[in-house]
């Protein structure tokens, strides 16, 4: 049984008359990965948000390794949450381990461009060991091109440059928000070898995308949402021939149709 590092209890989020979040609950334990799954609108991203403070619940509650977490991101972050956008937010301009860098002094500040103001502005006489810490980080989550403009680089690459950052700031649980968004076969691999490598080191992961297979390869527990609330939350395998899948995707118990989007 794994240690629980993530808790989220009861967490709810309106705007106006539509509950995009609604009573959700769940468990990130060391090592283990949760896929966050379901359609458009579902409500993934605001609460990806809403545990990291980017955005404020209406109520419930989030606690990390049995702390209570409150307020801004940037609270957050200091107690051990990290986080990847769905549209990555990198300076395009430089190179991945330029890039990196703000994560490791991602305790103080959060925004990568600020935080890189900071180190610039800061203490000049730890750039280079930032510059070396930063570049260890690139080879252990395979970014082969560490002098190309991340710009230059596919998407796939970016979302590793980003993955990167984010494990630089030292989480004990990292939010990755649809990072397998339009990468390519190659990118694909590699992010799925990162999760699999953060998680191997008892780091907790919380994983959205769209792709319930590869959901599935790689996710321990799978929470399947739909209109804001919890549809199933279980064991991957189940969740795929699941009535609630079925139900979610489809509004029928369309096997075929189930069966073809699949991947997509």
């Amino acid at each position: 049984m794994t240690d629980s590092l993530l808790e989220v209890r009861g967490l709810h989020k309106s705007y106006g008359g539509v509950r995009a979040v609604d009573d959700v609950s769940f468990s990130v334990g060391r090592g283990e990965v949760i896929g966050l799954v379901g359609p458009n609108g579902a409500g993934k991203t605001t609460l990806v948000d809403c545990i990291f403070g980017t955005q404020q619940a209406d109520s419930g509650t989030v606690t990390l390794a049995g702390k209570s977490l409150s307020g801004p991101s940037e609270r957050r972050a200091r107690q051990g949450l990290s986080r990847t956008f769905q549209h990555p937010q990198l300076a395009l301009e430089l190179n991945a381990v330029d890039n990196i860098i703000p994560g490791l002094y991602g305790h103080r500040i959060t925004s990568p461009l600020r935080s890189l103001w900071w180190a610039i502005k800061g203490p000049f006489e730890n750039w280079d060991k930032a510059s070396d810490q930063a570049s260890a980080l690139a080879r252990e989550y395979s970014i082969s091109d560490t002098e190309s403009a991340c710009g230059d680089l596919s998407l796939g690459a970016q979302r590793l440059v980003e993955v990167a950052r984010a494990m630089a700031t030292g989480p004990e649980v990292l939010l990755l928000d649809e990072p397998f968004a339009g990468a390519d076969h190659d990118g694909i691999d590699a992010i799925s070898g990162a999760v699999r490598s953060i998680a191997a080191q008892g780091k907790g992961v919380v994983l959205v995308d769209h792709n319930v297979d590869l959901i599935a390869e790689l996710a321990t527990t799978v929470v399947l949402l739909n209109f804001g609330g919890v549809a199933f939350y279980g064991p991957p395998q189940d969740c795929l021939s699941s009535d609630a899948m079925r139900e979610v995707y489809f509004g029928s118990d369309d096997e075929e149709g189930v069966s073809n989007a699949r991947g997509r």
